[in-house]
């Protein structure tokens, strides 16, 4: 599993080759199989919907003092 994402962290880097965009790969152990399966993108996603509500990095230092 490790060596898969690392296939598709170079793919992004490089920018070659099919990244698994809106799709999700499911590997069974068992079998040894591989499937994948569409995924679509949600309307309503605090992060990349139409209307963001996250919209910037949180400052850790600053949030999480003891």
């Amino acid at each position: 599993m490790g060596v898969l994402q690392a296939t598709e962290a170079l793919k992004e880097i490089l920018g070659i080759g099919r990244p698994l965009y809106d799709r999700l790969m499911i590997y069974d152990a068992l079998e040894m199989t591989f499937r994948e399966v569409k995924i679509h993108k949600d309307p309503d996603c605090p992060l990349c919907g139409k209307s963001p509500k996250i919209t910037k990095l949180l400052d850790y230092e600053q949030s999480c003092t003891i």
